[in-house]
């Protein structure tokens, strides 16, 4: 049997819920240990020391940026974060759900001076599987401010009814479904959205609804490093849902529609 994921360190308030839910994006002070958060780091630093091929496909190291994914798969500290720390209890609680499924962790590093923004985007769009409860918790081993790169959000953004297409700068073409609508020019017409972002420390977290817009600036900060880890993750409502414009995931064995199970997402909690 697996191990019981541990319960938050504190008390998740029901306005910090209904924010999540009413905002799309929740921004939480001192919710994961720094135990767990040392654990994360460990793998982040082993990664960096020896990337992986995908590495080769998502980074940009003449721009100071790195990225990796699907370190669960490989990485006893990532596995157990996810298997055992608080973070699948705290999605839980957010979404309401009785069950919860891990989809994959994707970790961002921008190099101090980096100068590589991450575009205005939702997730949704290019990820295969459907469903409202699914929620990003990003977890920052970095003291973070909008210079070094802090995420923003368009508040409310995930109860619009556009799908936008996929921001690929770096990789695959054939994400971008031509039916989608272009991302607006937030940045040029800041004044027209409601932006939210956060100074944050290790400790704190963000929560996130993949239809929910973010983006963040190039690393202006000379002297620290953003690096960070999302963890994503599936609740009830949940169905594998690939299209030519998703992702490549294997669902070992998944149909279109059925609703998304081990052993392609991990069980984590529930029946």
């Amino acid at each position: 049997m697996s191990p019981t994921p541990e319960r938050p360190p504190r008390t998740i308030t029901p306005e910090e819920i209904a924010t999540y839910r009413r905002d799309g994006v929740l921004m939480a002070r001192d919710l994961l240990p720094m135990a767990w958060l040392a654990r994360i780091e460990r793998a982040v630093v082993k990664v960096m020391e020896a990337p992986t091929p995908m590495a080769a496909v998502f980074s940009k190291p003449e721009d100071g940026f790195h990225m990796e994914a699907g370190m669960y798969v490989s990485d006893d500290d990532i596995r157990d974060v996810v298997r055992e720390s608080p973070l699948a209890s705290i999605a839980q609680e957010m979404m309401g759900s009785a069950s919860i499924h891990f989809f994959y962790d994707q970790m961002f590093c921008k190099q101090p001076g980096s100068q590589f923004p991450t575009p205005w985007h939702h997730d949704i769009t290019f990820w295969p599987v459907a469903g409202h409860e699914i929620c990003s918790i990003w977890v920052p081993l970095d003291s973070v401010t909008r210079e070094s790169s802090g995420l923003e959000f368009v508040r409310g953004s995930h109860r619009w009814d556009q799908r936008f297409k996929a921001i690929t700068p770096m990789y695959n073409e054939q994400l971008i479904n031509p039916d989608h609508e272009d991302v607006p020019d937030i940045d040029g017409h800041r004044d027209d959205y409601d932006l939210v972002g956060w100074s944050m420390e290790p400790g704190d977290i963000l929560l996130f609804h993949p239809k929910t817009l973010h983006g963040s600036s190039a690393n202006y900060d000379l002297d620290r490093k953003r690096r960070a880890i999302s963890f994503r993750w599936l609740g009830d409502d949940v169905t594998f849902e690939p299209t030519p414009y998703t992702m490549p995931f294997n669902g070992m064995g998944l149909s279109p529609g059925d609703r998304v199970a081990e052993p392609a997402f991990a069980h984590i909690i529930g029946a």
